[in-house]
Order: C-alpha cells, then structure tokens, then sequence
C-alpha cells in the first residue's frame, strides 16, 4: 500500500524535468546610481537636470529565457504563483505605496522566478518588456493576477501599460510614462489588432544568474525630455508620453528601451537595463 502510494506521488508531483534547477533573477530599480525609493526626491533628471518624486514604478516581462555561452537561448520555465506571475508574464512592481506613491498597492516584486536546465554556462539573460497580444487584451477587473494590478491597463481596446512610470517635477503634479501597443482596435468577439505592439527585447551579455543582478533604471528613461515642460496644449497635450498617435515625447522615451515610435523599426541600443555584478 505505501508503495503504491509513493508512486501516485510521484505521478501527481509537478513536472520538473530530471537536472532542471531553480532560478531566480534579481532586479535593482534605480534612478541613476541611487536606489529607487518612494517618499524621497532624484536630482539631475532629464534634459534640464530637475528634481523629481517618484509616483510610479511597474514593469510587465515575458518570453524570458537564459543564454548560454555558445548562443543558445534556453526559456526559463516561469513559476505561477497567486500575485506576481501567472503563464509566463511577470509583473515588477517596485514601489511599495508609501510617500508620494499612492497607488493602493504596498507589495513589490523585484525577482522572476522559475526553473531550467542546470547547465553551467549561463552567460545571458533576455525578456521581452510588455505584455504578450493573446493576454494584452483581457478585462482588467476579472483577469487573473498579475493582469489584475491596479492602474494598469486602459481597457479591452486599448490593453496594458508595459511600463508605468511617473513623477512629480516641481513645477506641475505628474508627469507619465505610460507605455503600451499603439493604435489598437477590435472587439471581445472578433479580437484586437494594434498597428505597433511596442515591445522590446532586451538582451543582457556578461549576466551569471547565480550572482548578478539586472538594473532597471528609471532615469535613463526621461534622460531625453524635459520633465519640467509644461504642456501647452497645441500639439503637447498631456505632461509625458502615454503611447498615443502623435505625442512628442514618445521618441525620446521610447528609444532608451529600443524602441523607434509609431514605427517597427528597430532602434538603437536599449539603455534602461543592465548587469550590475
């Protein structure tokens, strides 16, 4: 009898595949070279050097994958857990509710977690920043978590913020960086198409997960625009960039994750993500 129970065990564990291994990748939000914090100000952001307070800090990635020394691209196996990771995308959530940061949500994450082969060559790390199209379009209020987190998704058209980051210069309330697919249209019945998806591989060389760690930072994405401008209305309409047809500041803040704007070309090289040793 133990003996039969032992092998149903066996059968109805989790499958693992025999030399799999853990993995967990750390993430480092920083503004510069200080640590990202709620309740505390950045100088020296953006063209003009202002002084900002954090509002905002979230990251939605997929398709993550470790790289081998050789080239090779091996999918780590993402971990679904009831909060932060759920089918292969995770949410990094680096604010925790506190000062300024009012967003109702005093959790972070800063780890994806999962398991792949136990190879010892691991030299690369690569991620998609954003949400995948079968799950960018999903209801906000029912999906399940991580794509339920408040604030951010538009709605069923227009789908996810990717990224979320905003800041308080000083000389307006909020200033946004609000990145998402652009141009979508569609319906829950036929499905949604967007003109520019708008996500951004990275891909990280030199990285060892067992040691290393990978920087997100905050400043290199408003390293281009002036977050002290007020908006003037005509054609600048909104404080930021929220992915919409048109807005001037999406250029320079798309291009530090890689991104060309209202356009499927590739960039130049992303500079928000980095190995910290």
């Amino acid at each position: 009898m133990k003996l039969r129970a032992l092998s149903l065990l066996l059968l109805l564990a989790p499958a693992c595949a025999a030399g799999d291994r853990e993995v967990t990748l750390r993430f480092d939000p920083r503004f510069g070279s200080e640590p990202f914090a709620c309740g505390r100000d950045f100088a020296g952001i953006g063209t003009t050097g202002a002084s900002v307070t954090p509002l905002d800090f979230r990251v939605y990635v997929h398709d993550v994958a470790l790289v081998r020394a050789g080239g090779e691209r091996v999918p780590l196996t993402i971990t679904d857990d009831d909060t932060w990771q759920h089918d292969g995308l995770v949410l990094l959530d680096f604010e925790d509710g506190s000062g300024a940061c009012m967003t109702g949500s005093p959790g972070t994450n800063k780890e994806v977690r999962g398991t792949a082969p136990d190879h010892d060559d691991y030299t690369g790390v690569e991620f998609i920043v954003g949400v995948p199209g079968e799950q960018n379009h999903l209801d906000g209020a029912t999906a399940p978590a991580p794509l339920n987190a408040q604030g951010l998704w538009w709605s069923w058209a227009g789908g996810y913020k990717y990224v979320r980051l905003d800041v308080r210069p000083t000389t307006q309330t909020e200033f946004f960086y609000h990145l998402g697919a652009t141009a979508c249209a569609g319906d829950v019945a036929q499905g949604f198409t967007c003109q520019y998806d708008n996500l951004a591989t990275v891909r990280l060389d030199g990285f060892d997960p067992d040691s290393d760690t990978i920087k997100v930072d905050a400043a290199a994405i408003l390293a281009g625009v002036d977050v002290d401008k007020i908006p003037d209305g005509m054609p600048d309409t909104l404080p930021g960039c929220m992915a919409f047809p048109g807005d001037p500041e999406c250029p320079a803040m798309m291009a530090p994750l890689g991104l060309r704007f209202e356009s499927d070309d590739a960039g130049a090289a992303q500079t928000v993500f980095s190995v910290v040793d």
